[in-house]
């Protein structure tokens, strides 16, 4: 049987080793004692948990706070796309709201435009009506945005002079000229048929 001095083993054993402190507390006659083994290993349990346990304190202590700033980075996430997605209609309202102020403006404009070519055109027919000689009457008149073109029947050239002499007179036309009086016979009557053409000014 070969025996082993588990004293003289640990006197040569660095004490860094993790039997040393075993072996060193061996009783003289070379068995280690089992209280002298829980507790070295009770020792060396507590040496191991303890790292854990002091990580385990830190983030328990620190959690709560890195909790409540992941909250508030949340809450600031909904803001911002709540806001975003505010900005997003505001634009589409803005822009909707933009090109309802072009169709109204545009609008306006061809209503504006109607208005002054209708007072023109009334202006036109009143003028008309007060400068016709009495012998003389119209039978077609056409108005256009830049044109007046007449056609009517006089008893003579002297009606016919005077209607055309009128219509160079008035502000609302320019370059009267007369395009063509001819003769004709109507009910047994001669008669004058005449035809002006005029440009109208325009309106400021």
């Amino acid at each position: 049987m070969i025996k082993v001095n588990l004293a003289s083993a640990a006197s040569t054993l660095p004490s860094s080793s993790p039997f040393g402190s075993v072996l060193s507390g061996a009783s003289g006659d070379g068995f280690v004692s089992n209280d002298v083994v829980r507790k070295e290993a009770l020792k060396r349990l507590v040496l191991l948990l303890v790292g854990p346990a002091l990580l385990y304190i830190y983030e328990m202590q620190n959690l709560p706070s890195k909790e409540a700033a992941l909250a508030r980075s949340n809450q600031t996430l909904i803001d911002l796309q709540t806001y975003n997605a505010k900005a997003a209609d505001s634009v589409a309202e803005i822009k909707k709201f933009k090109e309802d102020e072009a169709i109204i403006e545009s609008r306006i404009g061809a209503l504006e435009k109607l208005s002054k070519d209708r007072i023109m055109e009334i202006r036109i027919m009143e003028l008309l009506q007060t400068v016709i000689p009495e012998r003389a009457w119209l039978t077609k008149v056409e108005i256009d945005p830049t044109k007046l073109v007449v056609e009517g029947l006089a008893l003579s050239d002297f009606e016919v002079s005077t209607f055309l002499e009128s219509l160079t007179r008035s502000v609302f036309l320019i370059d009267v000229n007369l395009l063509n009086s001819v003769e004709v016979v109507q009910d047994g009557t001669v008669l004058k048929q005449f035809q002006i053409s005029c440009s109208l000014e325009k309106a400021p």
